[in-house]
Order: C-alpha cells, then sequence, then structure tokens
C-alpha cells in the first residue's frame, strides 16, 4: 500500500464517506434543482450585469438569508476545515 495512487484513492474514498461530505453533496443537490434559488441566482448576475448594485445586493441577502442556503454554508465551512486538516496532515 505504499502506492501513492492508491493512497490517494484511499483518502478520497474515505473523505467521500465522512458525515461533512454527504451532507454537502445533499444540500448542494437541493440548491442545484431548486427553481426559485436558481431565479435568485440568475436575477442577481442580470442586475450586476445591468449595473443595478443596490438590487442586486437585495436578492443576494434574501439568497443567503434562505434556511437551506445557511446551512449549505455552515456544512461547506465544515467540510472546507476537514480538507485543510487532511491536507496539513499530508504536507
Amino acid at each position: 500500500m505504499n502506492d501513492p495512487v492508491e493512497i490517494a484513492l484511499e483518502i478520497r474514498d474515505k473523505i467521500s464517506e465522512l458525515p461533512e461530505t454527504k451532507e454537502y453533496l445533499r444540500l448542494k443537490e437541493i440548491i442545484d434543482n431548486d427553481e426559485e434559488i436558481q431565479a435568485l441566482q440568475k436575477e442577481i448576475i442580470s442586475l450586476q450585469n445591468a449595473d443595478k448594485k443596490d438590487e442586486a445586493k437585495e436578492l443576494f441577502n434574501k439568497l443567503n438569508s434562505m434556511p437551506i442556503i445557511i446551512d449549505f454554508q455552515i456544512v461547506k465551512e465544515q467540510l472546507a476545515d476537514t480538507l485543510r486538516l487532511v491536507s496539513d496532515i499530508l504536507k
């Protein structure tokens, strides 16, 4: 088991089994398939492109106050912390 590729694959498999990873992927799928969220994201981009920054910021705040987005951001940060720890251990 000294092969670097095998070790990397094992690490990948272990990371994919972490509760943080599973929850991140579950929430991401919900967000990616939520029509309201997708419409808000598109509208924010459209408003930014039209230089309507105040309106875009208002919708951005609305988007980021949605419970699913809040939960996603929390899990995303937890997963990032875990991945940083793994990275630090491997250095």
